[in-house]
């Protein structure tokens, strides 16, 4: 009987330590990076890898992933990652075909297909490094994912200050609402792929329904007594100027390219102007908080946050102190020399965040595997 009950117990804590995972002293239950209490669903997306091949994240449920923002002409931060990840890949083993590892640029500009290509080829990295050549696809996984893209730091194809394009809409009551985007510095000095890559990234952004071959935009859809009409402004007689909408795939996106949608029995003249400032800056901020950026050398006069005018020397030391209405929203959180990178579980949550660069790639490793043996 004696014997029985030794055997009994010695069976029980046996069972326990498996569950635990103290078998070798190794806790395979323990998280040891930033565990999210209540997991979130990682968002999907859809991108091309350096062989231009598309790449869908929710492919992969059911694998534990890995998901990194970096970018190849990072001198140091994204370097480091980059290593940490070879490093994982080169010593998952048994669980190799478990874990995905996928790393998501953050300068698309230069990160193309063709230079991600050379590049995971020369440094000898085997894993997905993804890209899109369109604007609006891949800054919407940025947003997705919370990735705040610091330009400041990285230096990379977002756009300067006084490079924003202006998507216009009038509508037949002669209401008319601005949209205010990004110049991205693709190839060939284009700013978005085509008409329909600007378009659809100016709706989205703006929440907007957008349509146009069902003649719909927000609210408004085409009958007998009008229709949509396209506009370019004209930035030497700053004016719009009527197009022919007919043929929108040989439009081309360029820095200076200003678009609107107007109602054929709308009053143009209630369109907003392409360009604001005073063709000397552009504007930051919506509503209330709107205020211009002006060019090197133009300056905003007192009382109005609309305009920019040259710099007079002479009054400049006559000028009052305003308060920026803008400076209370400015926060200081921003992501580009200093990302995190992500531990997917197989039911696609996001379980585990590293940031920055001085985490343990060891301990990192560690639990990569303890979600592929959960």
């Amino acid at each position: 009987m004696l014997y029985l009950n030794i055997k009994f117990n010695s069976i029980f804590l046996t069972l326990v330590l498996l569950s635990s995972g103290c078998i070798g002293g190794n806790d395979n239950s323990i998280i040891l990076g930033t565990e999210y209490k209540d997991p979130p669903l990682a968002p999907d997306f859809t991108l091309k890898n350096q062989d231009g091949e598309l790449v869908k994240f929710s492919d992969y449920e059911g694998k534990v992933i890995v998901v990194a923002f970096i970018y190849t002409t990072c001198p140091d931060v994204c370097l480091i990652i980059s290593a940490n990840l070879d490093y994982i890949d080169d010593n998952l083993g048994e669980y190799s075909e478990d874990v995905v590892i996928l790393s998501v640029t953050i300068d698309p500009a230069r990160d193309t297909v063709e230079h991600l290509s050379e590049w995971t080829e020369r440094m000898g990295y085997e894993w997905d490094h993804l890209t899109h050549e369109s604007a609006s696809t891949i800054e919407n996984v940025w947003k997705t994912w919370n990735v705040v893209v610091d330009d400041d730091h990285i230096a990379n194809s977002l756009p300067p200050e006084d490079e924003m394009l202006r998507f216009g809409v009038l509508y037949p009551d002669n209401t008319s609402f601005k949209m205010d985007n990004k110049c991205w510095n693709l190839p060939d000095n284009k700013c978005y792929t085509d008409f329909e890559d600007f378009a659809n990234y100016s709706f989205e952004e703006a929440e907007i329904y957008y349509d146009i071959e069902e003649g719909r935009i927000g609210e408004w859809k085409v009958n007998d007594t009008w229709s949509w009409e396209l506009y370019n402004w004209d930035l030497r007689n700053e004016s719009w100027v009527k197009i022919n909408s007919q043929n929108l795939t040989s439009v081309m996106i360029t820095k200076d390219t200003h678009l609107a949608w107007a109602a054929s029995n709308a009053n143009i003249s209630n369109l907003p102007p392409g360009v604001d400032c005073n063709g000397s800056g552009w504007v930051m901020g919506t509503g209330a908080s709107a205020h211009c950026m002006c060019d090197e050398g133009y300056e905003r006069p007192n009382g109005d946050w609309l305009s920019c005018i040259l710099i007079d020397s002479e009054s400049e030391s006559n000028t009052t102190e305003e308060v920026d209405p803008h400076a209370e929203t400015l926060g200081e959180y921003e992501i580009g020399h200093s990302t995190s990178t992500y531990i997917i579980d197989k039911n696609m949550n996001k379980r585990v965040s590293y940031s920055g660069i001085h985490w343990d790639v060891d301990e990192f490793l560690k639990d990569v595997i303890t979600l592929t043996n959960e």
